[in-house]
């Protein structure tokens, strides 16, 4: 497969111009996963953008905002991170260049995709990052603990995702959908919404939801020490 080279200076000029701080460190692991999501594309039609500056502007942006907000979040240290349909390691790979807290698995059922996510982890190392090659049951299955933060973006529909996710999220965790509209102001009980952030990505408006179950005041406290809740 052909490789589509990334102009290291116009990269870092593209980044700067999002408005959102990521370290020079991540630049160059930054270009390398372009570069392979380029070549993978050519041969699996991975995800919609041809080209490396329109796969930034239209997939990788959201990552950088995504790790502001995550700090926002009131998540443990050291958080157990689940993202449910990965796809091509998005927002996961980016992500874990610019916020690497805890551990975080990525789960895609898709053979192709979790194949290149593969190949993308064992050359950049990223610090405590994993890919589940499976259905979403299979990998709760699997799981002694419950999540810190489970996140999802397009992995199915919200309402779906939220009795997904309710039995398998910490009582203090936090459900973090990627959406193109502002969250819905009634949820379903016990559902409530924590944290909101909107930003504009390749002309188009973006949100986070940040959702946790149980009524306000609820949430539990973190020793940060034991992982505990108290």
């Amino acid at each position: 497969m052909q490789r589509q080279s990334v102009d290291r200076k116009e990269l870092a000029r593209l980044v700067e111009a999002t408005g959102v701080e990521v370290p020079q460190t991540a630049l160059e692991p930054l270009a390398e996963y372009l570069e392979m999501l380029c070549q993978w594309n050519k041969a699996m039609n991975l995800v919609g953008p041809h080209t490396w500056k329109d796969m930034l502007a239209r997939l990788v942006v959201d990552s950088f905002h995504l790790a502001a907000f995550l700090d926002k979040l009131g998540l443990p240290e050291a958080p157990l991170c689940w993202d449910l349909g990965a796809g091509a390691g998005l927002p996961g790979i980016p992500l874990r260049m610019v916020w690497t807290r805890g551990a975080y698995y990525m789960v895609e059922v898709r053979e192709k995709r979790a194949l290149f996510i593969s190949s993308v982890l064992s050359r950049l190392q990223l610090p405590s990052t994993h890919i589940f090659r499976g259905p979403v049951e299979h990998f709760f299955q699997g799981q002694y603990y419950k999540a810190d933060c489970i996140l999802s973006r397009a992995f199915m529909p919200w309402r779906q995702l939220l009795e997904l996710a309710g039995l398998r999220l910490h009582a203090n965790g936090a459900l973090v959908i990627l959406a193109l509209e502002p969250a819905p102001r009634d949820l379903p009980a016990p559902w409530r919404l924590i944290e909101q952030h909107s930003y504009v990505a390749a002309g188009n408006g973006r949100w986070f939801w940040a959702l946790a179950l149980g009524a306000e005041g609820e949430r539990l406290t973190y020793d940060a020490a034991t992982h505990k809740a108290g």
